[in-house]
């Protein structure tokens, strides 16, 4: 089973005290859907070749969020070719209701409304603060000990960093950093390719937050 990435991801992006997220929605939502395809692509479900989907030859992650993208995604592919950035524009928007719904789900995240100067907000708190702290913590720890990281960890890392508004989310020195500039390159291909195509999604969201 692949990894929850995007459940990680979203915990790293988001400020325990405050329960907002630390990033503005264009850049939270293409580093979600890239954390997603990539579950379907541990998985063995999506195929990624010369920056286009592919179906691949076994099934999604056990969840139903996993389970449904696929569908769509699948259904798509018969009709038309798909490219990673055409998928991720397409899931932008949607994607932190979707990561959020499974995190409550799961029991991860509590959703809490907030409510202020007449505007009601939605904010998110972990349910075990300290576990979470844990998981959130984890990363920069691998890569600042060197230890074995793996392939998920080396991508959920890179994704983490492309997304990065002001304030980096991983708390890694220069050093660490260029660590991580060794293991990206040894990612299998279309890990890579997802990490480019997320790149140039992000620029093009930040540019065009409206579209």
């Amino acid at each position: 089973m692949s990894p929850a990435l995007a459940d990680e991801l979203f915990l790293i992006t988001l400020d325990f005290q405050t329960g907002k997220c630390k990033l503005p929605d264009p850049a939270l939502g293409i580093g979600l859907s890239a954390a997603l395809l990539s579950e379907l692509v541990f998985s063995g479900s999506l195929v990624v070749g010369e920056e286009k989907l592919h179906v691949g030859e076994y099934p999604p992650p056990a969840d139903r969020l996993t389970e449904t993208l696929f569908e769509q995604t699948r259904n798509d592919l018969y009709r038309q070719d798909l490219t990673i950035c055409e998928w991720l524009a397409a899931h932008r928007r949607l994607v932190t209701d979707l990561v959020t719904d499974r995190m409550v789900w799961t029991d991860e995240i509590r959703r809490s409304q907030v409510k202020r100067l007449g505007r009601t907000s939605v904010r998110y708190f972990p349910t075990k603060p300290a576990e979470a702290f844990i998981r959130v913590q984890r990363l920069s720890s691998y890569l600042r000990t060197r230890i074995e990281v793996s392939a998920a960890d080396a991508l959920l890392a890179a994704l983490a960093e492309l997304v990065t508004a002001s304030k980096p989310l991983l708390d890694l020195d220069e050093s660490d950093r260029e660590y991580l500039g060794q293991l990206v390159p040894l990612l299998p291909q279309p890990l890579r390719e997802v990490l480019d195509s997320t790149e140039t999604a992000v620029v093009a969201a930040m540019r065009n937050p409206n579209s």
